[in-house]
C-alpha cells in the first residue's frame, strides 16, 4: 500500500473489502478526497453479484428500479452510459399492463381474464398488507408471511385455477423480487421501510458491467485475494496481510451469514443478531441464445402461467426488445432457484425448452447456448440479495450498517435501511461509508424523495379495486352513494366530505361494501377495536356513548367508525332500530389506501380533526372529564369516531 505521511493532519488510509458496487463506488470517491486506497476483491473480476457475461447479459443486476430520481439514473447519466426505459414497477418486470401472459392452454389470455387474476390476487395482498398493518400497530408477535398466505387463502375456498393466479402473482412479487419463499419473509416487516424512486425501470444497453468498469477505471484493486480474517486495521488475505487505518467490509450479508470471514475482536452482539436474523434470498437466471428471435419481436416480457407456477418460473423476458440480442431470460428465485442450481445441464435444457415450447410451439429451435447462474453456490455471495427474515426488520440492516469503533466500517445493498436489494442501495451505502470516513457530508444525503413501496403498492391495489368496483356498479347506483357521502355527517354534526371533488366522492363511494341489518343487531360494541367506516344508507341506527353524551339516532348518511387519522381507536356502540337497514361499509386500511392516493384529502382529515377537538372543548368548557367506575374516561379521543 501506498506509504501515509504521520502527523496530525494526516488522510488515513483505507481498505476496502470488496469490489462490488459498493465498495468501487466509496474507494473512488475516497481516493478523490485524497485517501489512500487498496480493493481487495476475492473473484478475478470486478462487480461482485453485477456480472455482464461476454454476450453482453447480465447475469446478476439487470435493471435500474425506478429510473425518476434514482442515483444509479443520475451515474450512467453522468458517466454517458446509454440506457433505456422499460417500464414496470421493478416485481413487474416491464409493468403487467404491458405482459403477455399464457395459461393452461398455452394461449394468450384476454384481458379480462388477465386483469381477473390481479383483482384475485389483489384481494389476498390487501389482507395480508391488512394482518400486517394490524401486528405491527399492536405490536403482535411476528410470524412468516407464509402462513398468514395459507391463512388467508384456507379462508377463501378458490377453485385450483384461481389460487394457480393468486400464487402466479405472489411468485412474482415474493420469490423472484423479494427472492425468497414466503415462510421465510416476516409478515410485519418484509416491506416495511421500504423506499423507491420514480415508477418505471430501464436496462444499459452495454449492461451493468460498464458502470463498475467506468467505477473501478485507475483503482488499485487486487484481485484473487480472499479476505479470511479483520484484526485491528489487519486484513488477512489468503496472499498475505494488508494494514491500513480504517477498513471498510461491503461483502454480501450471505458471506456475514456462513462466518467467512472472522473479525477480531467479534463484531457487537447487535450486529451478529442482525446478521442472523436478516434473510438472504436467491434469484437465479437461466439465459437461452439463439441465431435470431423466433417469438414477438416487438413483446418485451412473456408471463408463464402454463403450468403448477410453484415449479416454473413467472416470466420469459426478450433481450431483443430492450437491447437487440436473440437471448431470453427466465427468473427462478428462492427454493426453486435454490433447486435449480442442482440440476443437470441436461435437466435444465429440458426444463427451459419446455417453457419456451409452451409459449411459441413446439417447432422451436433449440438455443445454441444456455447460460446459468448459481448465486447460493458461489462462495463468495451465497445468495443474491438481502430480505427481511421473520423477527427481523430494517432495524437490523441499520444495525448491519453501523460502523465498529473509528476504524471499522460496512457498506453494501443489505446495510441501507431505505430499500435494499437493489444497485441503487449498494451504490448510496458506498457514498454513505465514504463521507463517514472522510467527513465530507457532501458526500451522501438519506433518501427524501422516495415513496414507501407498500404504500406505493397500497395505493395500486386501491385504484384497480375502483376500477373494478366502477364497472359493476350502476350509474343509478354510485349516484346515490355520492349524494349519501355528500351529505353525510358525524354523530357531532361535521361534515367530513363536503370539500371533496366529484372524482373523490366517486372514488371513495365505489370502494364500500353494503352490508344490510335487522332490528337489534349491532354494529359494533362498546370498545371494540375500530377497524372502518359505516355510513348509513337506509334506517336508523341508534349510538350510545357511553353515557358522555345522550344517545344519538342517526338516519340516512349517517357516519360511524375508524373516519379520521387515530390509530388503535375504539368503538361506542351502535344498533339497528329497523329491519331495514342498510348501511355502506369500508375497512379502515382500504379507506387508508385512499388517504395515501389522495393526500388533498388526507390534509382535509387533519383540519377536521381541530375542528372536533375545538368542538369537544367547547362542550366540555375547562372542567375535566366525568370518569367512568372510578377510572380516568378512556374516552376523550374514542367517542370522537363514532
Amino acid at each position: 500500500m501506498p506509504e501515509i505521511s504521520e502527523g496530525e493532519d494526516a488522510i488515513p488510509g483505507v481498505v476496502v473489502v470488496g469490489a462490488g458496487i459498493a465498495g468501487l463506488t466509496a474507494a473512488r470517491a475516497l481516493r478523490e478526497r485524497g485517501h489512500a486506497i487498496t480493493v481487495l476483491e476475492a473473484r478475478d473480476r470486478v462487480g461482485g453479484r453485477i456480472w455482464t457475461d461476454e454476450h453482453g447479459v447480465d447475469l446478476g443486476a439487470h435493471w435500474i428500479h425506478g429510473t425518476d430520481g434514482n442515483p444509479i439514473t443520475e451515474l450512467v447519466e453522468e458517466l454517458g452510459i446509454p440506457h433505456s426505459y422499460v417500464g414496470g414497477d421493478s416485481a413487474y418486470t416491464g409493468g403487467f399492463d404491458s405482459l403477455d401472459l399464457f395459461g393452461a392452454d398455452r394461449c394468450a389470455v384476454n384481458h379480462r381474464s388477465k386483469t381477473r387474476t390481479l383483482e384475485l390476487a389483489d384481494e389476498v395482498l390487501h389482507e395480508l398488507a391488512h394482518r400486517a398493518a394490524v401486528a405491527r400497530a399492536d405490536d403482535h408477535p411476528d410470524l412468516p408471511l407464509g402462513e398468514a398466505v395459507r391463512q388467508v387463502l384456507a379462508g377463501r375456498d378458490l377453485c385450483a385455477e384461481d389460487e394457480q393466479a393468486v400464487r402466479y402473482h405472489l411468485n412474482v412479487i415474493l420469490r423472484e423480487d423479494a427472492a425468497e419463499d414466503p415462510d421465510k419473509l416476516s409478515l410485519k416487516h418484509w416491506e416495511d421501510g421500504y423506499l423507491v424512486y420514480g415508477y418505471g425501470d430501464s436496462t444499459l444497453h452495454h449492461g451493468y458491467q460498464s458502470v463498475v468498469d467506468a467505477l473501478a477505471h485507475d483503482l488499485d484493486i487486487r484481485l484473487g485475494h480472499v479476505v479470511t480474517r479483520v484484526e485491528n486495521g489487519r486484513v488477512t488475505t489468503d496472499r498475505g496481510v494488508f494494514e491500513a487505518e480504517k477498513v471498510l467490509v461491503t461483502v454480501p450479508l450471505g458471506v456475514l451469514k456462513a462466518d467467512a470471514v472472522e473479525f477480531v475482536p467479534p463484531l457487537p452482539e447487535a450486529k451478529r443478531t442482525a446478521i442472523a436474523r436478516l434473510g438472504f434470498g436467491t434469484l437465479n437466471k437461466i439465459a437461452l441464445h439463439y441465431a435470431e428471435p423466433f417469438w414477438p419481436t416487438e413483446q418485451y416480457v412473456f408471463g408463464y402461467l402454463c403450468r403448477d407456477t410453484d415449479r416454473y418460473p413467472t416470466v420469459v423476458i426478450s433481450m431483443w426488445k430492450s437491447h437487440g440480442k436473440p437471448v431470453l431470460v427466465m427468473l427462478l428465485g428462492a427454493s426453486l432457484g435454490r433447486e435449480a442450481e442442482t440440476w443437470s445441464t441436461e435437466d435444465v435444457s429440458s426444463y427451459a425448452t419446455s417453457v419456451v415450447e409452451d409459449l411459441f410451439g413446439p417447432d422451436v429451435p433449440a438455443p445454441h447456448q444456455i447460460s446459468r447462474t448459481s448465486w447460493s453456490a458461489d462462495p463468495f455471495a451465497r445468495g443474491s440479495y438481502t430480505c427481511i427474515g421473520v423477527g427481523s426488520s430494517s432495524k437490523d440492516i441499520a444495525a448491519l450498517a453501523e460502523p465498529v469503533g473509528d476504524g471499522l466500517f460496512f457498506a453494501g445493498e443489505g446495510t441501507n435501511p431505505y430499500h435494499w436489494g437493489c444497485v441503487h442501495s449498494a451504490y448510496e451505502s458506498g457514498l454513505r461509508e465514504a463521507a463517514r470516513i472522510s467527513g465530507d457530508a457532501a458526500l451522501y444525503t438519506p433518501p427524501s424523495a422516495g415513496r414507501s413501496r407498500a404504500q406505493s403498492r397500497g395505493t395500486d391495489r386501491m385504484l384497480r379495486f375502483v376500477r373494478m368496483r366502477m364497472n359493476h356498479l350502476t350509474e343509478h347506483e354510485l349516484t346515490e352513494r355520492v349524494a349519501c357521502l355528500r351529505q353525510s355527517a358525524d354523530p357531532h354534526g361535521v361534515r367530513l366530505f363536503t370539500s371533496l371533488a366529484d372524482s373523490e366522492l366517486e372514488t371513495l363511494a365505489s370502494m364500500f361494501d353494503e352490508i344490510s341489518y335487522t332490528a337489534g343487531d349491532a354494529l359494533f360494541h362498546e370498545d371494540e377495536p375500530a377497524h372502518g367506516v359505516f355510513l348509513v344508507a337506509r334506517g336508523a341506527v341508534e349510538v350510545d356513548f357511553g353515557g358522555i353524551y345522550e344517545r344519538e339516532v342517526l338516519g340516512r348518511g349517517g357516519l360511524l367508525g375508524h373516519y379520521d387519522m387515530f390509530f388503535n381507536a375504539r368503538t361506542t356502540s351502535a344498533t339497528a332500530l329497523s329491519d331495514d337497514v342498510v348501511v355502506f361499509y369500508l375497512d379502515h386500511y382500504r379507506y387508508q389506501s385512499f388517504l395515501y392516493a389522495f393526500p388533498d384529502v388526507m390534509m382535509l382529515m387533519l383540519a377536521d380533526l381541530v375542528t372536533r377537538w375545538e368542538q369537544l372543548e367547547t362542550v366540555l368548557g375547562p372542567a375535566p372529564l366525568p370518569k367512568m367506575d372510578g377510572a380516568p374516561s378512556p374516552r376523550a379521543a374514542t367517542f370522537l369516531l363514532d
